[in-house]
């Protein structure tokens, strides 16, 4: 491990942490720890003290879920005014807030409900930018309640025209990131108002609910989809395993967690970002809530919930 800093009082920061092996932990003037290895962080973690704050990390994961459009502002001239000097690239900050009734940050399609998965989206300056659309904002929030880091990233602004022509809805789109550190994170701007995370925490466990889903349409004409169905049960565990077809690079297979069965493919209202989290090689599975057997095709159906093991 190197030494970030060379305190004057380096011998008795080093002697207030620790020493764990042979690697020392260096504590900096203002009682921070400043590097430490991923490796002793389960070790290292009760030498801290209330208050106390890991400013640096030298292990991070981030896992890339794809790109996601914005409503923009309903105000035309304070979306242009806002994303002045933005650029691709640039990161922004993502807020779980209500719609606004403030004109400055109004989205154009104001009449979506405000459901508890709102999410709004700010440069680093704090200007609004407007609000993540669906279906991909109903993910992103199970994500956040359960007190995961997301950020994103500029990925392409649709600006460089009239204000008539200004397609608000088109004009902001983002790279969506979720970031897994191994310290731990302020993330008080991902929380509703009134919850907390002892409370959140407790409700989802290691598995995080991130959204129900259904068989697509062709499955049900599927040979032998009837008999698979008919085996299957209520809270049945479903194995879902990412493999592209022609017509969608983003495609996922609904197995019996034995792989035994198959059951066709997810819907593609969600399976974008479920994608990127399994090549990203997240457990991401499925339970099923509840199914419906029939001998005519058209009536056939299942819908399960779809979660992530948060390891």
């Amino acid at each position: 491990m190197s030494i970030i800093e060379n305190t004057e009082n380096t011998e008795k920061y080093r002697k207030k942490v620790g020493v764990l092996g042979r690697k020392a932990l260096i504590m900096s003037e203002n009682g921070a720890i400043r590097e430490f290895s991923s490796h002793d962080i389960s070790a290292f973690l009760h030498h801290t003290e209330v208050g106390e704050a890991i400013k640096k990390v030298t292990f991070e994961r981030k896992t890339y879920l794809g790109v996601i459009k914005v409503y923009g502002l309903r105000n035309k001239e304070y979306l242009m005014e806002n994303v002045q000097g933005l650029q691709i690239g640039d990161r922004v900050t993502l807020y779980r807030k209500y719609n606004s009734e403030s004109p400055d940050c109004t989205a154009v399609a104001s009449a979506f409900p405000d459901d508890g998965s709102s999410i709004r989206v700010h440069t680093l300056a704090g200007l609004c930018l407007g609000y993540v659309q669906p279906p991909e904002r109903y993910v992103m929030a199970e994500l956040m309640k359960a007190g995961k880091h997301l950020y994103a990233k500029v990925h392409s602004l649709n600006v460089d025209m009239p204000m008539e022509e200004l397609d608000t809805q088109k004009a902001v789109t983002l790279d969506l990131y979720w970031m897994e550190e191994s310290s731990p994170l302020n993330i008080a701007n991902t929380y509703a108002l009134g919850e907390a995370k002892s409370e959140v925490m407790e409700k989802n466990g290691n598995a995080i609910w991130l959204a129900y889903s259904f068989m697509d349409r062709d499955s049900r004409y599927m040979e032998g989809i009837s008999e698979a169905i008919d085996q299957m049960e209520v809270d049945d565990r479903l194995r879902l395993i990412k493999r592209a077809t022609e017509d969608d690079p983003w495609a996922i297979e609904i197995w019996s967690d034995d792989k035994k069965r198959y059951y066709g493919h997810m819907g593609s209202r969600d399976n974008k970002i479920f994608s990127h989290m399994l090549d990203a090689g997240k457990h991401v599975y499925g339970v099923v809530r509840n199914r419906q057997r029939a001998t005519v095709p058209h009536l056939l159906h299942f819908d399960f919930d779809v979660y992530v093991e948060d390891k």
